[in-house]
């Protein structure tokens, strides 16, 4: 339970735009970043259903978001499926002015796939186009089918505790490393990653299995 709770500190203080909903698909974790970019004060919406707050539409206006979403059903239980990056118009609460954004989502795993938490990371997209490059890697990165990016066993180690919501402080200490060592791996993944902070290299070790 801690290192769940580490893992959601991480995301809520994150700069990307971050939800998070239980796996009764009520919202737990609703940042700061997600707060300015949809317009909605978290105190408005924790505890609420995510389609009844989010209210996506796909590109042909048809509703998107809905009681037994089928990317959260396939986040939780296709694990062989990832999710892929998609695009959706929202208007956040109902009533707020219609924005494009573009999301990547995970589930955080529990004793039963039904009980994962789901993690949403948005980004807006401006008249009609994808967000800049950084939260989807430009090269393969490892599959199930093998390893296009190689990662060594170290990188994967320090991948693995950011993923638990480590600090880097708390990374040194679990790896008997210095944390100016920790720091250059961390460089190094991201670099490999091609990503830009350590989220999107989480959503990355998540949706590709790397953890």
């Amino acid at each position: 339970m801690q290192v769940f709770e580490e893992t959601l500190d991480r995301f809520a203080r994150s700069e990307e735009a971050v939800f998070a909903f239980d796996g009764a698909d009520r919202i737990i974790l609703w940042n700061k970043p997600c707060e300015a970019l949809l317009g909605l004060p978290a105190r408005r919406v924790l505890g609420k259903p995510c389609y009844e707050v989010i209210c996506g539409r796909d590109a042909n206006d048809n509703l998107y978001c809905h009681r037994n979403c089928a990317v959260a059903h396939q986040a939780r239980h296709l694990k062989d499926d990832p999710v892929n990056r998609f695009s959706l118009t929202v208007r956040a609460g109902g009533d707020g002015e219609p924005k494009r954004v573009s999301s990547s989502l995970f589930a955080i795993p529990s004793y039963h796939p039904a009980l994962s938490t789901v993690v949403h990371v948005l980004r807006a997209e401006t008249d009609g186009s994808p967000s800049p490059p950084g939260l989807e890697p430009q090269a393969p990165v490892p599959t199930g089918e093998g390893e296009a990016v190689a990662l060594t066993a170290r990188e994967k180690e320090i991948l693995r505790c950011l993923a638990q919501g480590m600090s880097t402080v708390t990374v040194s200490k679990n790896l008997a490393i210095a944390a100016v060592t920790v720091r250059n791996h961390v460089q190094k993944i991201l670099q490999k990653l091609d990503v830009h902070s350590k989220l999107q290299a989480v959503v990355l070790a998540h949706r590709y299995k790397l953890i």
